[in-house]
């Protein structure tokens, strides 16, 4: 195989990538889109059917979305005899190595047949913005991703568990005392109950020896910050319970700090979804879950009926049905408009439309369909449903930025591997189940959870690293970040940020185009105390990844390898760090633009049964829901967010039977 492509594939063999990168260039996976060469290559994965339109318009529920929000409800409501609609716009399947190879994760986040790249801005001034902005573009690359799945298709596979506390704050801010963390515990176990948890093999430690003495170096420096003697359970080398695992329920519970090894969401080593959960579930379910694939949701259906005295009543989807139509894809489609209303489908839902599309795409939907703040509305002549002018406002992401170092020398552990292509040993290796296998791993061996000077009694920082060189999303980032394998990055997440208050807001009434998105970093430029508070952060998680690298540099034995910081730069400090981390800092965890909140809030797009205010039938199922962003990795709060929706939905659902029954007898 020679080319372009080919040149390209190994360029991008050099390293296994940051999980802050979660991301790859497009040019590096444009070779994995022709159909396999090597003889141990697999088939894609078979999938139930996915074309539901075909055969039926009408169902009890209709779910928007395929990802974390949608499909653990869509299950057990089907499970609880329902008939239930998935629309997904994405496509059902994509290329099968790069979605279900942990080591590929970078791969995955800029796969062209599941991106969705959005453009968004930091800050409404175009000048505050770093070297990741792009004019052309006027933002910031954000990659999401649209297939079954939805996120959990690129994600970096991390998986931490949520505080008690992140479930007390949703109750506190909704007045609904039922979520707590006990409530939630059982919602978390639900979850665990079809989620598989694994970590990388330890044994990649002892094929590196400069990869060792990174992860020995953190182990050094958080040594202080062990539990104590008697959580230490000797016989069985447990510590709190599990070997260090940040999953713990005592070490969660303790807000326990120190280094830990990272979990990740995979099933002996290929990546576990909402795409395995849903495929696994569906045979068993009678037809009552149907799937529908490569299908754009337009816009929310309400009654037409007179409504004086009434909330209007969602009653279904207008979808187009094609494939990448919207104009976050690399690979966008655009229809003519007969063409367009020619494939256009009114979908019916008996009981309730539950919009799980993601904190970009949920309230855009929302204001679409006339829910939103009504002048916003009216510029874009659209018809006001429902104002509510708490849609697209309070999105909050975390602050993320890295420490990377260049080392005089690639890591060893990645000497051979050559990323998917013909005759790669380390994908022979993957495929024949070797529990060593290096490509089971995300590549993200060690985290170290951290609280904050002046913070709160939480961990707030998480600080973790895997062989990288990534420094923010922008154009060619992973050829920049993956040539020659011999770069390590430690990535900086700050928890509960205090300083961020963006917007997701219609740039057009044509559902094709993505939003107007700005995030507002650091009160948008400003000084406050929660900016300051965050830069001091931010700058305490990166001065915690310098320790550890210099710890490291201190060990060096066998492996003489000499290393350098290469960004920020190990010259800056203090205010000019500051200014770096305002300027280039990003963030993936987007969230909390439809947000739940108490009776009488008129920003609370929800109450706190994810119903839409101001409407019936209508409900919002993801990431957009939280009145303020939780836990350091969102995703399973979410998938446990979802099981509760489903427990709500059904009760519902059995209280409206026992009316109609009282209602009958009455007759």
């Amino acid at each position: 195989m020679t080319g372009p492509d080919t040149s390209r594939r190994r360029f991008l063999a050099g390293g296994l990538g940051a999980a802050a990168a979660a991301a790859a260039g497009a040019a590096g996976i444009a070779a994995r889109l022709t159909p396999p060469t090597d003889p141990t290559d697999g088939p894609r994965r078979p999938t139930v059917p996915t074309d539901a339109l075909l055969r039926g318009t009408e169902y009890d529920y209709v779910v928007v979305g395929a990802g974390a929000g949608g499909v653990p409800l869509a299950v057990r409501l089907a499970e609880a005899g329902h008939t239930v609609l998935v629309l997904e716009a994405g496509p059902a399947t994509t290329d099968p190595d790069v979605y279900s190879v942990p080591a590929f994760h970078l791969f995955a986040s800029s796969d062209p047949q599941m991106s969705w790249d959005f453009w968004v801005r930091h800050y409404s001034d175009a000048a505050a913005h770093g070297s990741a902005f792009v004019p052309e573009r006027d933002g910031v690359l954000y990659p999401r991703a649209s297939t079954l799945g939805g996120c959990t298709a690129h994600h970096a596979l991390l998986m931490l568990a949520p505080e008690a506390d992140d479930w007390d704050r949703i109750g506190r801010s909704t007045d609904d005392p039922s979520w707590n963390a006990l409530t939630m515990r059982r919602y978390r176990d639900r979850v665990r109950e079809w989620l598989p948890i694994e970590t990388s093999p330890a044994t990649l430690l002892s094929e590196d020896p400069t990869l060792a003495r990174i992860v020995t170096a953190a182990l050094v420096e958080t040594g202080h910050l062990a539990p104590p003697v008697s959580d230490v359970d000797a016989a069985t080398g447990t510590v709190g319970g599990t070997l260090l695992d940040p999953n713990d329920p005592r070490g969660v519970e303790a807000y326990r700090e120190g280094t830990f090894l990272v979990p990740q969401s995979s099933r002996d080593g290929r990546r576990y979804g909402t795409r395995e959960r849903l495929l696994e579930a569906a045979p068993g379910l009678d037809g009552r879950l149907a799937v529908q694939t490569d299908a754009l949701v337009e816009r929310i259906v309400f009654d037409d009926e007179d409504t004086a005295g009434r909330e209007p009543r969602a009653v279904g989807v207008d979808v187009v049905v094609a494939p990448y139509q919207y104009g976050a894809s690399p690979l966008r489609q655009r229809l003519a408009p007969g063409e367009r209303d020619r494939r256009r489908v009114r979908v019916t839902a008996r009981r309730e439309v539950v919009v799980a599309a993601g904190a970009f795409t949920t309230p855009q939907l929302l204001m679409l369909s006339g829910v939103g703040p009504a002048a916003h509305l009216r510029e874009h002549g659209l018809p006001v449903v429902v104002d509510s002018p708490g849609v697209g406002g309070n999105l909050q992401d975390r602050y993320e930025m890295t420490v990377v170092t260049e080392y005089d020398r690639p890591f060893s552990v990645l000497d051979g591997k050559r990323y998917g292509e013909p005759g790669d040993p380390g994908m022979r290796q993957w495929r024949s189940g070797d529990p060593n296998a290096l490509y089971r791993s995300n590549g993200i061996l060690v985290g170290i959870k951290r609280r904050v000077t002046d913070g709160s009694e939480h961990p707030e920082l998480f600080v973790f690293g895997a062989p990288s060189n990534f420094t923010g999303y922008r154009p060619d980032f992973a050829e920049d970040g993956l040539r020659g394998g011999d770069h390590f990055t430690w990535a900086v997440i700050r928890g509960y940020q205090r300083s961020m208050d963006g917007t997701v807001r219609l740039r057009s009434a044509d559902p094709t185009e993505p939003p107007a998105i700005n995030f507002r970093y650091f009160d948008d430029g400003g000084d406050s105390d929660g900016v300051r508070q965050d830069l001091r952060a931010v700058r305490e998680g990166i001065e915690q990844a310098r320790r550890v690298n210099a710890t490291a540099h201190r060990l060096r034995f066998g492996d003489a390898a000499t290393d350098r910081e290469v960004f920020p730069g190990s010259a800056l400090h203090g205010d000019a760090l500051d200014d770096v981390v305002r300027a280039d800092a990003w963030g993936h965890h987007a969230s909390c633009t439809a947000r739940m909140g108490r009776d009488g809030d008129p920003l609370a797009v929800l109450d706190s049964d994810f119903r839409v205010r101001g409407t019936t039938g209508l409900r919002v199922v993801d990431a957009s829901v939280f009145p303020a962003i939780p836990a350091l990795f969102p995703l399973m709060t979410i998938f446990a967010v979802s099981e509760r929706a489903a427990d709500r939905i059904l009760a519902d659902a059995r209280r409206d039977r026992r009316t109609r029954a009282g209602q009958e007898r009455s007759r």
